[in-house]
C-alpha cells in the first residue's frame, strides 16, 4: 500500500470541533448576557470587583473547556492514510496504537505497554513506555519488542516507512 499524507483533523472531527466551539461561544454569550441582567436587576456599578471576578472566573473556565475539546477531538480525529488497488484507507492512530499494546504483551518478559503513534512527513513514529520483566535480558526484551512492532506495522498494517521506535522502560518488576 501506498502511504498518503495524514489527514489530521478529518473533517468529521473538524465537524464536531467546530459544534462544540459553537457550543461554548454560546455558553459565554449568555454569560455575559446573564451578568448585564443581573448587574441591572441589582443595580450595581458594573466596576464591582466581586462581578469582575466571578465574570473573569467563568470566561476562563469556559476557555478552558475549549481548549480541552479542541484538543480531545484533534487526537482522536488522527489517522493514517494508506491506498490501496481498491481505494484510501483510514486507520486512525488510536486503533493502531490499540493492537500494538496487545500485539506487543504477548512479547514474553513484557508487562504493562502504552503505545503512542504519530505520523510524522518522512515516515511513523511510535513511542512505546512498558514494564518489563527482570528476569529476562531487557535489551534482548526491547530489540525484540521493536522487531514485533515494526512487522507488525509492515505486514498487518501495510505501513512500510517505520522511522522510529523508541521504548521507554517505565517499571522493571
Amino acid at each position: 500500500m501506498e502511504r498518503l499524507p495524514l489527514e489530521y483533523p478529518t473533517r468529521e472531527a473538524l465537524k464536531i470541533y467546530l459544534r462544540r466551539l459553537l457550543l461554548i461561544s454560546a455558553v459565554i454569550g449568555a454569560n455575559f448576557v446573564l451578568l448585564g441582567i443581573f448587574l441591572l436587576i441589582l443595580k450595581l456599578p458594573v466596576v464591582d470587583p466581586r462581578l469582575s471576578l466571578l465574570f473573569l472566573t467563568t470566561l476562563a473556565a469556559a476557555i478552558a473547556c475549549a481548549v480541552y475539546f479542541a484538543t480531545l477531538y484533534y487526537k482522536r480525529g488522527a489517522v493514517i492514510s494508506l491506498r490501496n488497488p481498491l481505494g484510501q484507507v483510514e486507520i486512525s492512530q488510536r486503533a493502531i496504537s490499540d493492537f500494538i499494546q496487545r500485539e506487543g504483551r504477548e512479547v514474553e518478559g513484557v508487562g504493562d505497554l502504552k503505545a503512542k503513534v504519530r505520523s510524522t512527513g518522512e515516515g511513523v513514529d511510535v513511542e512505546l513506555s512498558l514494564s518489563a520483566q527482570a528476569e529476562g535480558e531487557i535489551p534482548r526484551l526491547i530489540d525484540e519488542l521493536q522487531s514485533v512492532v515494526k512487522k507488525y506495522l509492515n505486514s498487518t498494517v501495510g505501513i512500510e516507512n517505520v522511522k522510529e521506535i523508541k521504548v521507554k522502560v517505565t517499571k522493571i518488576i
